[in-house]
């Protein structure tokens, strides 16, 4: 039986195809965060019937009286589409081909309304007919502009003598459609604030050596969580969301000896242009009102990386007094991990290996 719906279908665009692993992998999980955001800012009630890529196919059943709530729905899902973006601009760490380029992504929309019908594939009753196929079809088009929300019509009269108007042809026939450009809304992102470059006073461990892998292949084997367990002397579990590029801010918790919980939050700073900074922070260590640790990677010109590691604390009243002890303990634990992470690239693990976290 068929019923009238609001077919609803956002789509991201604007990356391009790499090379390199990393970027890939980073790639797949920007955009899946991204189609999350979308998800999760659905704000009408449609109903999500395909993930379809980089882009979601939404419909709700309507006689047609909430038309009037597309604009706000449409702005709703961009400005926090492109608040997301730009904190990547702000606080990424890495610098793969995806990550840095992240901010380039691109949002449209395409919405028609008319009659479907289901089909039930085992127990999902899908959205099909005619106007499901038009929808799709649409995304396919000759809007002159990058970011648009398109409205065919079916969803709005349309003065046939506005200038942003189309009447395109199909393999369905000709159908006309309206649309609203989309970057005025970015005036109404939320401001984004640099990274704070803010190092505690006390340095307790500072040393450096020269890795035999690339800089981004070593950046992505330190900043992963996926691979921490394999190098990280001394954690014995991590909890951390997984399918997520790793960013500033972003929280994750290590379990020591079994039983000391620690919760750790990605930082970075400033370093040289030729530079690449990894760098976490947590209040967890005691006698510390905060510790810090950083890896400085800097690219060699035999494909080698060189690696600094540095560790600084600001301490609690009258913690100052175990300063040389906790300076003993990194010495040995952070030594005994950079051992360990030279091994690991040494044997010839790649960080595009899949691991069991």
């Amino acid at each position: 039986m068929s019923q009238n719906a609001i077919l609803f279908i956002p789509d991201i665009s604007g990356f391009t195809e790499f090379v390199h692993h990393t970027s890939i992998n980073h790639s797949r999980h920007i955009i899946s965060e991204l189609l999350e955001l979308l998800i999760d800012n659905n704000t009408m009630g449609l109903e999500l019937a395909e993930i379809e890529g980089d882009a979601l196919f939404f419909y709700k059943m309507s006689d047609g009286s909430e038309m009037s709530s597309l604009d706000n729905q449409i702005e709703k899902m961009y400005v926090a589409f492109h608040a997301h973006l730009k904190r990547y601009e702000y606080q990424r760490i890495c610098q793969c081909g995806a990550c840095s380029s992240a901010y380039n992504l691109k949002l449209k929309f395409v919405v028609h309304y008319g009659e479907i019908e289901f089909i039930k594939v085992k127990n999902s009753k899908k959205p099909y007919g005619s106007n499901v196929i038009q929808v799709h079809r649409l995304l396919k088009n000759e809007v002159p502009v990058d970011e648009y929300a398109l409205f065919t019509e079916n969803v709005k009269e349309i003065d046939k003598t506005a200038k942003e108007v189309i009447t395109a042809t199909y393999d369905f026939g000709d159908i006309s459609f309206s649309y609203n450009p989309l970057k005025p809304l970015r005036a109404k992102l939320p401001e984004v604030h640099p990274i704070p470059d803010d190092v505690p006073k006390h340095k307790l461990f500072d040393e450096t050596e020269i890795i035999n892998l690339p800089i981004n292949d070593l950046y992505e084997v330190i900043s992963n969580f996926d691979y921490r367990l394999l190098w990280n002397k001394g954690i014995d579990k991590l909890e951390y969301e997984k399918n997520k590029v790793n960013r500033v801010s972003e929280k994750h918790k290590c379990l020591f000896n079994k039983n000391d919980d620690v919760e750790v939050t990605t930082i970075s700073k400033k370093v040289e242009q030729n530079q690449l900074v990894y760098g976490e922070t947590t209040s967890d260590v005691p006698f510390t009102k905060r510790f810090n640790s950083y890896f400085v990677l800097e690219e060699m010109e035999d494909g080698k990386t060189k690696l600094n590691i540095e560790a600084f604390a600001d301490f609690k009243p009258f913690g100052i007094i175990m300063k040389p002890l906790l300076k003993s303990k990194l010495n040995a634990n952070i030594s005994e991990s950079i051992k360990d992470l030279m091994l690991l690239i040494d044997s010839g693990f790649s960080p595009n290996e899949t691991v069991d976290p």
